[in-house]
């Protein structure tokens, strides 16, 4: 069904309706929400009973009237008198409208705070308490509502803090009907920053030092407050030394000083440094170290790798797990060194534009290999049980902290082997010659074939440039054909010197005989060349 409307200005207003007076009658019966001049009814011990004009009367709590203002109201009251209030909801227990004198007084100051709020003003109110979810403000009389997250721009958790204090805030709503009254100190706080922030941009330059607060820390840097802007200290500009996280060197709050790396003007981010505001340690570093040098310093990190030492003037280097000890069995750092343990280094190397410095522990001792090669010197034949066998040799144990290695090539002069199980066991004993003693690498190289003479020490005496020999096929690769002329010597018939017409009428193979002249022979090298071009085909047969 349509709701219909009634338009008061049909009739003349000179001959009004009864029915359009009953309904101005009513209207201006309907105060509830506004402040209203009454007249006083009555009085007992709990209200004062006001005529208001409306439909009911109102009544006013006697314990408003004793507390409210500067001075009791209830003692200077008389029934007929006026008085000025506020109207409220009808109680249908008491059956009257609830009426306030304070919040009459409050309307008049709410006038004023919703023009204040309507002309984008500033307010100045006092926190007189702390509620759940925020703060309570007194307007000159009139409580407002400060929510937690218009406190600051930043996260407040501390409302305690803020009791008592007298802040500028802006109205972001008032409601008159409700008496309700929400404001901001956040919105005060924003546009300081911007003005702020308009006059950073302005003046901010490269090379600039500037004083800011440390706002927040990440994993990667710092941004720093500027006083209107955020400015980014990246992790590598904040300490010349090596740092695992910001939080090592900087704390949350912590006012500092910070120079102007980079500035876009554009985008508005400043990449700001730390660091450069102190003396890099690394300048002229080689005028206070040299290679050599004994050094001092504590442990500041551990790797698998080695581990990093922090010099009394700030140089971080390395101390490699190969500086270590002279020990090769020792492979964990962590099971010589403790991270804070003060310790005493040689300095190996020094490279300034890197920024690398190379230590040594194990060099502050004499290397035992010093004695390992008076103990066992090159020539000596020496006796011990083989420890390891490997692709392509073998370790031998000649005592307790001494491994040395024959390499498969010094294993013999005449036998060719795929593997070496085919010649030797563990805990076989064997007897060899020291070839070398490598301290730098800490091993001793063996031979076994060097027990006994070398073929090649004759081969001159035997074969001899244009000389025919006859051999036996021992090898066959992708370069050319290998025969064994004698115990320990082979010669090299490259494929460049078998002529087409041999393979043609020859059938190479593994145990093949065959005739070839000798083209080259390097006693040094062990290397004997021979040739198939200049043998004719009765001589090739």
């Amino acid at each position: 069904m349509r709701k219909r409307h009634f338009n008061k200005n049909r009739s003349s207003e000179s001959n009004p309706t009864e029915f359009e007076i009953l309904l101005g009658s009513y209207e201006n019966m309907n105060s509830r929400g506004f402040v209203r001049q009454g007249r006083i009814l009555n009085m007992d011990e709990t209200y004062v009973y006001v005529d208001i004009g409306d439909k009911s009367d109102g009544v006013i709590s006697v314990e408003e009237l004793s507390l409210g203002g500067d001075a009791p109201i209830i003692s200077s009251i008389n029934i007929g008198d006026m008085i000025e209030v506020f109207v409220g909801q009808y109680d249908d227990r008491i059956g009257y409208l609830i009426c306030s004198r304070e919040k009459a007084k409050s309307v008049y100051v709410l006038d004023d705070i919703e023009k204040l709020c309507n002309n984008d003003e500033l307010v100045k109110g006092t926190v007189v308490a702390k509620t759940k979810g925020g703060l309570i403000i007194d307007l000159n009389g009139v409580t407002a509502f400060l929510p937690g997250s218009q406190i600051d721009v930043r996260l407040v958790t501390d409302f305690d803090s803020y009791v008592g204090k007298e802040l500028e805030l802006k109205i972001i709503s008032v409601s008159k009907k409700n008496c309700n009254v929400i404001v901001s100190r956040r919105k005060v706080v924003e546009d300081e920053i911007k003005k702020l922030r308009e006059n950073v941009l302005t003046d901010i330059k490269e090379g600039d030092v500037l004083e800011g607060i440390v706002k927040n820390i990440t994993d990667y840097g710092v941004f720093v407050d500027l006083g209107g802007m955020d400015g980014l200290i990246y992790i590598t500009d904040i300490s010349w030394k090596r740092i695992s996280h910001p939080s090592a060197v900087l704390s949350l709050g912590q006012k500092i000083n910070v120079k102007v790396i980079k500035y876009d003007k554009e985008k508005g981010r400043v990449s700001l440094g730390y660091k450069q505001l102190f003396k890099d340690p690394w300048e002229n570093i080689l005028e206070r170290h040299k290679t050599g040098d004994i050094v001092e310093g504590v442990i500041i990190n551990i790797t698998d790798y080695g581990a990093f030492i922090e010099l009394d003037d700030e140089i971080e280097g390395l101390i490699h797990m190969s500086e270590m000890s002279w020990d090769k069995k020792v492979t964990d750092p962590k099971a010589l060194l403790t991270k804070g343990q003060r310790v005493k280094v040689v300095i190996m190397g020094i490279e300034p534009d890197s920024r690398k410095l190379s230590l040594s522990m194990k060099r502050l001792t004499g290397s035992p290999w010093i004695a390992i090669k008076e103990k066992y010197p090159v020539g000596e034949i020496v006796e011990g049980s083989v420890k390891n066998i490997y692709e392509f040799g073998i370790s031998v144990e000649l005592d307790q902290n001494v491994e040395a290695y024959v390499k498969q090539g010094d294993f013999s002069w005449s036998k060719r082997t795929r593997h070496p199980h085919d010649l030797f066991k563990k805990g076989d004993i064997i007897k060899a010659r020291v070839l070398s003693v490598d301290d730098e690498r800490q091993r001793v190289y063996l031979g076994v074939k060097q027990l006994s003479e070398s073929p090649w020490e004759h081969v001159k005496d035997k074969y001899s440039v244009g000389m025919t020999v006859t051999g036996t096929v021992s090898n066959i690769t992708e370069f050319g054909v290998f025969v064994f002329l004698e115990d320990g010597i082979e010669g090299l018939i490259h494929n460049s010197k078998i002529p087409e017409e041999y393979l043609k009428e020859h059938n190479i193979t593994a145990g093949s005989r065959i005739t070839a002249e000798v083209i080259l022979i390097d006693q040094n090298e062990q290397k004997i060349g021979l040739s198939l071009l200049h043998l004719n085909k009765e001589q090739s047969q």
